[in-house]
């Protein structure tokens, strides 16, 4: 079974009932499971988070900033091992399966979401890893938003130029200095763009996505005292400046917030 590591910040009270909860419905092993906070969150994790540190569960210190966090995991394991990397407030996985039994393909009926299960969830990380090591790829990711209509016209598996969202998502861990995450915002956006250029391929489920509150859960990256709208203008320039080929620059029209777009690339099985 593969490593679990959970990057957490100013979240004590709610990582029990989010992604630690799931972990423990999926029998995940707490041997398995590392979580790394910051000194300062030291003894209010310590106090959440003692059932858990009973049954095996590790609790480590990191620094602050998501994308240091980011790459002191990436240092803190050891080159080879199956890791995956999950945000601390993920409430559940779900999975779309096509009912062909509707026949209007335009009916977001068609495309239901349904929990996955612990069998289905060990089979998927298997077949993850499986399948990097048959491409020569290192890192993994599932669909970001959870709305089956939008997957419905997406191969089951693409190894195309897919963004790999950072609330979960796996990989064969490397330490080459080429990984190294330079952003905080979009750290996830750099992360997919590094290993695209390293590998030529990610692996992304794209019918497999994340329960979860963008942004709107309190503490982690937005408990943090800046701009989003700046960083994110900043974060997107960098990208332009370093991965040019490889995205385009558009502003969200609901937040007005700097975002990019990757441009998929024709690498499909």
């Amino acid at each position: 079974m593969p490593l679990f590591a959970i990057p957490s910040y100013q979240r004590s009270s709610l990582l029990p009932s989010k992604t630690l909860d799931m972990l423990s419905r999926f029998q995940v092993p707490m041997q398995n499971v590392y979580v790394f906070i910051v000194e300062d969150d030291k003894k209010a994790y310590e106090a959440s988070l003692d059932i858990y540190v009973h049954q095996g569960l590790h609790l480590e210190i990191g620094p602050l900033g998501l994308h240091h966090m980011r790459n002191y995991i990436r240092l803190y394991f050891p080159e080879g091992c199956e890791l995956i990397q999950l945000d601390d407030d993920i409430e559940d996985l779900y999975f779309m399966e096509e009912d062909l039994s509707i026949e209007d393909l335009k009916s977001c009926k068609r495309y239901p979401l349904y929990k996955m299960l612990e069998q289905q969830f060990h089979s998927i990380i298997e077949i993850a890893f499986n399948n990097l090591r048959k491409h020569n790829l290192h890192i993994f990711g599932i669909y970001p938003v959870k709305n089956g209509f939008f997957m419905k016209d997406l191969p089951e598996i693409t190894t195309n130029l897919r963004f790999c969202v950072g609330v979960f998502w796996g990989c064969i861990n490397q330490h080459m200095n080429e990984l190294y995450l330079e952003l905080e915002e979009k750290e996830d956006v750099e992360r997919t763009l590094r290993y695209f250029v390293q590998d030529k391929g990610v692996l992304r489920f794209n019918r497999i996505v994340p329960k979860t509150n963008y942004y709107k859960t309190p503490g982690g990256m937005q408990a943090r005292p800046y701009s989003r709208i700046e960083s994110s203008k900043a974060s997107c320039d960098y990208l332009m400046t370093h991965f040019k080929p490889y995205c385009k620059l558009y502003t969200s029209k609901k937040s007005g917030i700097y975002e990019i777009r990757l441009i998929t690339k024709s690498t499909v099985f």
